[in-house]
């Protein structure tokens, strides 16, 4: 199915012709000259004219000129069953039908991996925060022209860290260019341990089912649209054992961060420009879909309506092709979506990865040891070395596949840092790090080494205990009895350098301080199978349940007192000797009896408001 008739006209047409109004041909053709040649503006309106869009209007006295005007009568306007412009470049021409919905698309646009775009993505280098980017910095792309990139977004205060990303606060280079995303990185974590063969082992091949994308014929699944492709990989590409509720949340935290990017989509534009009918109009000519906006995908978030990431991601798609078509695909708005899409599929990716570790780190309010906390996926510990730095304790988040191998490790202490750290420069880490105190150590490297003797003594727990459903006063406490085991450093200095002691050194000096270092009967940081881990779980518990019982009887106690004290409250109370009255004299004093009420006549005659 073809069409010529260009996005972002039906638009440009509108805010002319809104509620009936009419205009030359000349003046229309006029406001397309922005986006297009004089000739495809001609061509515009002479297509929009032979499909009944634009309509001639009444002729009114002497007036010669051709005057149009949007047709105002949706039964007149012309109908598809299918979406004229393609779901991938947003651009009208000979398009091939999806097998499986509405949306079209042409045979040369079609992407190969439906995560990854067909268009340059906008590079995170004039970004404060960067990503771990899966190309090296000198692998650049040949540029390409997409204007008004820094135009789409208006400048706003710095985003609070997540943690997710690799921190540089050096001065970013100002020249701009795109680059492509890159298969290199792979989601499953291998370990140092393991043979080097095994670390190259190729992903297994789950079969559902529903036949997917690698099951099935290359050519088939092209004849599908993106959107559909996304659905038919959603169940395959979803961490495991992740509900709607937990997907929910982590979703709350990157659209908080991300949907800035856009200003203003199609459904706010129409509702603060056009009436009601106007906007039938509009619906009626270019969209065959659900017209998503900012406020739609946030409903659906809080609503916990997407049960796969891919739902998510599928959802943004919709929205930046029906911005696309409405502002055109050169536009500040359709732009602004690319830098959405990246940061969104970024922060997927993450999820993908480890949602705890995702959830810890935009929860590291709530806890100063979050990434202490153990992952229901197991971290390979590691010691990573940089250039000027010593061997540094971190996790390993994920591994490259092409050479060299480099690790994508975060770093314990600290912002908990990314980088990306080469195989030669990676140690694994051994059960026993108590040689690695030492007293010359830098604080900085002193703490590390202390969270990642909290975060082995953690890892004896189950995971369930920090996981999303966990009782966070029973994590945090056990964060504190893991922290009592751990080395505490009292004799680190705030640099690195070796200088001379103040006094001699001698054999008993050297010795007291390797005593005051790590007391003798300091119990092991790292547990073994001798420690009790699970009778001091238990003892815990039993102090968290008293509490909690405690705490009810005290409710149930102030219940009774306040209950007794609004009993209280209702009582009149003898004027002379305070105890509980049997009548009332006047308004504003009442008696026990009739003694205290003639002891009481002289003082009280005064202000009785009977005998007044």
């Amino acid at each position: 199915m073809a069409s010529d008739f260009p996005p972002l006209a039906i638009r440009i047409w509108m805010d002319k012709l809104k509620k009936g109004v009419g205009q030359p041909v000349a003046v229309l053709e006029r406001s397309l000259l922005n986006s297009m040649s004089a000739e495809a503006a001609s061509l515009s309106v002479k297509n929009a004219m032979e499909r009944g869009i634009l309509v001639p209007r009444a002729a009114n006295g002497r007036a010669k000129r051709l005057t149009l005007t949007f047709c105002q009568k949706v039964s007149s306007l012309p109908s598809s069953t299918v979406d004229l412009y393609c779901f991938e470049c947003h651009l009208p021409g000979v398009v091939k039908k999806c097998a499986s919905c509405e949306r079209c698309f042409h045979d040369d646009c079609q992407r190969k991996d439906p995560e990854k775009p067909n268009y340059s993505v906008p590079s995170d280098k004039n970004q404060p925060y960067q990503f771990p980017t899966a190309v090296s910095e000198s692998d650049k792309e040949p540029e390409h022209s997409t204007p008004n990139l820094e135009a789409a977004r208006t400048p706003t205060p710095k985003p609070l860290l997540d943690h997710n990303s690799n921190i540089s606060q050096e001065p970013i280079a100002t020249p701009e260019f795109l680059k492509h995303e890159s298969p290199e990185w792979d989601d499953d974590v291998f370990f140092v341990s393991e043979r080097k063969g095994a670390r190259q082992r190729k992903q297994a091949r789950v079969k559902d089912e529903v036949q997917t994308s690698s099951d099935s014929d290359e050519g088939s699944d092209l004849q599908r649209c993106t959107r559909c492709r996304l659905l038919a990989l959603a169940a395959l590409l979803n961490p495991p054992q992740l509900e709607k509720q937990e997907l929910g949340r982590l979703l709350r935290y990157s659209w908080e961060k991300h949907y800035s990017w856009i200003s203003m989509d199609v459904s706010k534009y129409m509702a603060k420009h056009w009436n009601e009918r106007d906007k039938t109009l509009v619906k009626r000519t270019l969209f065959k879909t659900k017209i998503l906006g900012l406020s739609d995908i946030e409903r659906n978030i809080e609503t916990e309506k997407y049960k796969y990431l891919a739902e998510f991601l599928m959802d943004l798609l919709d929205l930046q092709h029906n911005i696309a078509v409405f502002f055109g695909p050169k536009s500040v708005e359709y732009n602004a979506t690319k830098w959405l899409v990246r940061d969104v599929t970024h922060d997927i990716r993450e999820i993908r990865r480890c949602p705890d570790c995702y959830r810890y780190s935009n929860e590291a309010s709530l806890s100063q040891l979050w990434f202490a906390k153990p992952c229901l996926q197991r971290h390979e510990l590691v010691f990573a070395k940089q250039t000027g730095s010593p061997p540094w304790p971190a996790k390993v988040m994920s591994v490259s596949r092409r050479q060299p191998i480099k690790y994508d490790v975060r770093f314990f202490g600290g912002s908990h840092s990314r980088a990306l750290i080469s195989e030669r420069d990676i140690t694994p880490i051994e059960s026993d790090i108590q040689t690695h105190f030492k007293p010359r150590n830098s604080r900085a490297l002193s703490a590390a080494l202390r969270e990642l003797q909290c975060h082995m003594i953690l890892s004896h727990y189950s995971a369930s205990l920090f996981g999303f459903h966990a009782d966070p006063i029973v994590a945090e406490n056990l964060i504190q009895v893991a922290l009592s085991h751990c080395t505490k450093s009292t004799e680190t200095t705030s640099t690195g350098k070796r200088g001379r002691p103040p006094t001699p050194a001698t054999p008993g000096t050297v010795k007291k301080r390797r005593l005051n270092f790590t007391a003798p009967d300091t119990p092991s940081p790292v547990p073994i199978r001798g420690i009790p881990d699970l009778v001091t779980y238990e003892n815990l518990t039993a102090e968290i349940l008293q509490a909690h019982e405690n705490l009810l009887n005290c409710k149930s106690e102030l219940t009774a007192m306040q209950k007794k004290l609004d009993e209280v409250k209702r009582k009149h109370w003898c004027y002379l000797c305070l105890q509980e009255a049997v009548f009332d004299c006047c308004f504003t004093a009442s008696y026990c009896s009739a003694e205290c009420q003639r002891r009481d006549k002289k003082r009280h005659q005064a202000t009785c408001k009977v005998n007044l």
